[in-house]
């Protein structure tokens, strides 16, 4: 079986957090791959603005396209219908066989995991990789609550707090501030050149 880590995300943008936390986890879980998949329409971010998808994806490429076990994926890019990640898994383990999922969530969106659509087919499907956002909330702990609520197989990962947001970075070139070292440079000069985020 490959073992491929799905980091899904609105990437707007794609920063050097996403890119270490795929880092700790393809590691710490012994990946073979880790899909970075661009959500196309999020329901939970539909009333959101946010820059167009392809753009997005675009992003991503340039951010990965120096490592070889990084691999964009636009499989929800393309779908126009809302993007729900147990309808993606079901379709992913049917067009790959030969693949086993591990879909890497944070722990703030493990708080409300069991609210996602239809969470028993996302655990039916993948195992779930957890990374850590709260300082002062055991993650640890925060398993073994999800746990009781769904039988899935969740796993910390253990690894730093990350302190980059995609929000963030909008607001810093919106106020005219420095992205360098935030995002690949690749992905620096392209939101400079198209003027996202102004």
């Amino acid at each position: 079986m490959i073992k491929t880590g799905i980091m899904g995300g609105t990437f707007d943008p794609i920063h050097t957090g996403h890119m270490i936390i795929a880092q700790y986890a393809y590691e710490s879980l012994g990946l073979d791959e880790v899909w970075f998949m661009t959500s196309g329409n999020p329901p939970h971010k539909a009333d959101c603005k946010h820059t167009s998808a392809e753009l997005r994806h675009k992003m991503v490429e340039m951010a990965v396209s120096s490592c070889d076990d990084f691999i964009p994926c636009d499989y929800e890019v393309k779908r126009s219908e809302y993007s729900y990640s147990a309808v993606t898994l079901r379709n992913f383990t049917e067009m790959y066989p030969e693949h086993e999922f591990y879909f890497i969530i944070g722990q703030d969106s493990l708080s409300y995991f069991d609210k996602w659509y239809h969470p028993e087919e996302i655990i039916r499907y993948a195992k779930i990789p957890v990374f850590p956002r709260e300082a002062d909330i055991s993650l640890e702990e925060q398993i073994k609550s999800a746990k009781k609520k769904l039988d899935g197989d969740f796993i910390g990962i253990d690894m730093p707090l990350i302190g980059i947001s995609s929000t963030e970075i909008r607001s810093r070139v919106k106020a005219g501030k420095s992205i360098r070292f935030m995002v690949p440079d690749a992905v620096e000069k392209y939101i400079m050149k198209k003027g996202l985020y102004r």
